[in-house]
């Protein structure tokens, strides 16, 4: 997510720098910068889900203003191209993630919760069937974000060197509802109708604080490369989990949970490295390619390839596309442990494959004025486990996206 430019590139933009979701992955693309220029992105998005073999589709969508920013460039006025060229600050606000899905799943056989449950000693007190579960399904709802407020700065040395720093800080809100409904017959044949149900909340907020560096060198006036590090965010986390098992012999019997809360303080989110090359193909346009990598504490690390091109047919006009393919942060089937799980009294799951997008960009900087528009396509696998022992829901999802970004630069 970012401005116009930064989707339509694919974010390959660690080496090019020059805008203000650049700056995210790079600080030193704030040195890139030489005037003023304040900039406002709306971003509008649909989702969809289904799962593979399945006709029914889930789609969601959300309009949002991902990205606010205000560049200040500030000329030493230096009598040649040695030494300190500008010192320049950022101050912005970005949504770096959006939750905003709805993910349904059907199985035809699986194991059932309550006898999983009960062979953990977990006291449901209520009656259930071990039967082997005929039918389930399984609906998820997510909503939420990632806010982040950005404090950069970036000094240009010769037109050569561009250094930054970054301090971020951020603000967590995820919403989280799950309904679980496993259908039994009944021993005697009578058709069916025992079931057990799963209910649960999940709600996750808190903030945190985390810092960026990083470097552009232009050895060439055709080659530039580009490294920048983010480091996890310092900070609290706090849930609120809320469950209710339902079980149907002849009668119904709920069992109410109190809310279970818990609060975790600490480093999270992974170590992000950036690494990036790019090529200035003289007045007409680049082309980057970028690494990301990042470090997970508790899983596989990731790994994301992009590449980016931008064409200038003619001056002040720029047409961008772009590549991103992200590994899968586990390449093994999860094994989540239900007596911890169940302590939150939500039980489900869910493992993301790959990712895949692409996206397309115009965009045009006049005297002052500047105005992007960018498509973007997303595709990605999640399996979805409603719980311990449950066979996974393969899910497909797709996102659109089309992002308009409206800005204005001057010269001091």
């Amino acid at each position: 997510m970012g401005t116009a430019r930064y989707v339509g590139f694919g974010g390959a933009m660690t080496a090019i720098g020059g805008d203000p979701s650049a700056v995210l992955d790079n600080p030193a693309g704030l040195g890139l910068y030489r005037r003023m220029e304040v900039l406002l992105t709306m971003d509008h998005t649909w989702d969809r889900t289904w799962q593979q073999g399945a006709q029914n589709q889930v789609k969601r969508n959300i309009f949002m203003v991902p990205q606010v920013s205000m560049v200040f460039s500030l000329p030493t006025y230096a009598v040649d191209d040695n030494g300190i060229q500008f010192h320049n600050f950022m101050i912005s606000y970005h949504r770096r993630q959006t939750y905003n899905r709805d993910i349904n799943g059907f199985s035809l056989s699986d194991a059932s919760l309550g006898a999983l449950l009960a062979s953990k000693g977990i006291d449901l007190e209520i009656p259930y069937c071990a039967d082997p579960t005929a039918e389930n399904d399984f609906l998820l709802r997510e909503s939420g974000y990632v806010h982040e407020f950005t404090f950069d700065y970036a000094m240009n040395i010769s037109n050569k060197w561009y250094f930054g720093a970054g301090l971020h800080v951020q603000s967590y809100l995820l919403s989280s509802l799950g309904d679980y409904l496993e259908t039994f017959e009944r021993t005697n044949g009578e058709g069916k109708a025992m079931y057990n149900r799963n209910e649960s909340s999940y709600i996750l907020n808190g903030t945190g604080v985390s810092f960026s560096t990083g470097l552009i060198y232009r050895p060439l006036s055709w080659l530039r490369l580009g490294v920048g590090l983010q480091t996890p965010s310092l900070g609290h986390l706090n849930t609120r989990t809320v469950g209710t098992f339902t079980a149907l012999t002849d009668s119904v019997r709920p069992s109410d949970a109190p809310p279970l809360r818990d609060r975790e303080k600490g480093a999270f989110q992974p170590w992000h490295l950036s690494t990036s090359v790019a090529f200035q193909i003289g007045a007409y346009g680049l082309l980057a390619l970028q690494y990301d990598y990042r470090h997970q504490r508790m899983a596989e690390d990731v790994h994301s390839l992009r590449c980016g091109f931008e064409v200038v047919p003619v001056l002040g006009m720029y047409i961008n596309a772009g590549y991103v393919y992200e590994s899968a942060f586990s390449k093994k089937s999860l094994n989540i442990p239900m007596e911890a799980k169940f302590n939150r009294q939500d039980t489900y799951f869910f493992q993301p494959q790959w990712s895949q997008y692409v996206s397309a960009a115009i965009g045009f900087r006049g005297k002052h004025v500047i105005v992007q528009a960018a498509y973007q396509y997303r595709w990605q696998r999640l399996d979805v486990y409603a719980h311990e022992v449950a066979q996974p829901y393969n899910i497909n999802a797709d996102t659109h996206r089309v992002v308009v970004t409206l800005g204005w630069h001057h010269n001091y």
